[in-house]
């Protein structure tokens, strides 16, 4: 849209430090935005995902809120981070395509934990804050159902490469 408010620069994939966040994308036609958001999940801490529709563009009200939080708790990236990601580049958000107000989705340790339809900051940082860990090791990763799945994943693709090596 020729009208569109710039977003914040916020490169691929990579974690911005004053906003605590990351803008999860991938090359067209590749799975790389999906792989990188499944391996967020997999890993310990909060991961808040904002789901925005590609038409919509992502909510820019969420921003300051970041960067305060950033100034008055600074946590650590293994605690927290904010993935925004666009609902049609990402097959595990399918059911959030098309709507025209952001949904935050609240995950700690690979487990969903709340959702906020919307911008709505005060529910936003009430969960950022109730669901940030002290620390990285507070979560265990063997207990994260995302990192279980990913394995199994794993697993069954090695099965299937060794049989069909044997073959």
């Amino acid at each position: 849209r020729a009208d569109a408010v710039p977003m914040a620069t916020v490169e691929r994939n990579v974690y911005d430090e004053k906003t605590m966040s990351v803008l999860v994308t991938g090359e067209p036609g590749t799975d790389e935005a999906e792989t990188f958001l499944q391996d967020k999940l997999c890993e310990q801490g909060l991961k808040v995902i904002e789901v925005y529709s590609e038409w919509a563009g992502r909510c820019l009200s969420v921003l300051p809120l970041m960067k305060r939080l950033k100034l008055e708790k600074d946590y650590e990236q293994a605690c927290f981070v904010m993935l925004h990601c666009c609902a049609e580049s990402h097959p595990l958000l399918e059911e959030f395509r098309g709507k025209s107000m952001p949904h935050f989705l609240f995950f700690r340790n690979g487990v969903r934990k709340a959702l906020v339809l919307g911008a709505n900051m005060p529910a936003i940082e009430k969960y950022v804050i109730d669901y940030t860990p002290f620390g990285p090791e507070t979560d265990d990763l063997e207990e994260n159902p995302q990192l279980k799945r990913r394995r199994e994943e794993r697993a069954e693709s090695a099965a299937r490469a060794a049989e069909t090596l044997a073959n």
